[in-house]
């Protein structure tokens, strides 16, 4: 937990209230007097931190982190680290709030210059699961898994052979990193961790998420989406959340909320985006 004593000594803000606030898969968080967000990571360290300053010098509604009172953009509590941000006032998108996620996902398609590492889709997470086909938590549809580890290859190399539209992309823009002010637009996108330089399709799957897919595209704005990349983005996306719980043995019923269930859709998802696709 993060304490009031530890903000003064690192940031020089004395705070009166810190309450907890939800974090993500590898953080958690807090809220400092109602002023500021403070991000805890469990593991690792924040490797993110510039890029966010750069976003918010676009006009992207990203906030950025403070500095430091020795001018770092993170300190180091109890052993890990954390950063302190601006707290954006405002509520989490949800699947019915499609049009403002689509009009943020493609004004975040359109920032140009921006640096960040090119997209692979090696998906070192997902090959392993090939060895712990007996975890209780999956044995029971390892011949699905299976089958969809082999399709997800396939996949694979079909997308390395096309040449697409190379973007930002967010890669985790759902609606738990969207939050919308009073007026339902968008007042910040948060959690960048994942970023890079790579095809569209990587971040347009997330239309799949709710029931508004078509509707969702189509206030995005695209009509030469490539399905091979598609395909690829919406299976690795499923056995990627499915082996993160897996390994880490946290979370079981989301191995079949954001893993399995994702995987049995995936041929009526397709279809959905066919309309769309070139």
């Amino acid at each position: 937990m993060i304490e009031a004593s530890d903000l003064t000594r690192d940031y020089g803000i004395a705070a009166e209230e810190i309450r907890p606030h939800p974090g993500g898969f590898n953080s958690d968080g807090w809220v400092a007097d109602s002023r500021w967000f403070v991000k805890v990571w469990r593991r690792g360290t924040p490797e993110d931190l510039d890029l966010l300053r750069t976003l918010a010098a676009t006009g992207l509604p990203v906030p950025a982190p403070i500095r430091t009172t020795a001018g770092r953009l993170h300190a180091i509590a109890d052993g890990k680290p954390y950063a302190v941000f601006p707290y954006v006032h405002g509520r989490l998108a949800t699947h019915h709030d499609w049009r403002p996620a689509a009009r943020a996902l493609k004004r975040v398609h359109a920032l140009e210059g921006i640096d960040l590492p090119a997209a692979t889709m090696d998906e070192p997470a997902i090959w392993p699961l090939r060895e712990i086909l007996d975890h209780p938590w999956i044995a029971d549809r390892r011949d699905v898994l299976v089958a969809s580890i082999d399709r997800l290859e396939r996949a694979i190399d079909r997308a390395r052979t096309k040449t697409v539209r190379q973007v930002v992309c967010h890669l985790d823009l759902h609606g738990a990193n969207l939050i919308l002010d009073g007026t339902g637009e968008i007042a910040a996108i948060v959690d960048w961790e994942q970023a890079v330089i790579g095809p569209r399709e990587h971040d347009v799957w997330i239309a799949a998420e709710g029931e508004h897919l078509e509707k969702f595209v189509t206030e995005y704005g695209a009509y030469d989406l490539d399905p091979d990349h598609l395909e690829y983005a919406l299976l690795a996306r499923g056995l990627r959340d499915l082996a993160a719980r897996v390994f880490n043995e946290v979370d079981c019923p989301g191995v079949d909320t954001w893993g399995f269930r994702r995987i049995a859709r995936l041929d009526s998802d397709l279809a959905r985006f066919r309309p769309f696709c070139r």
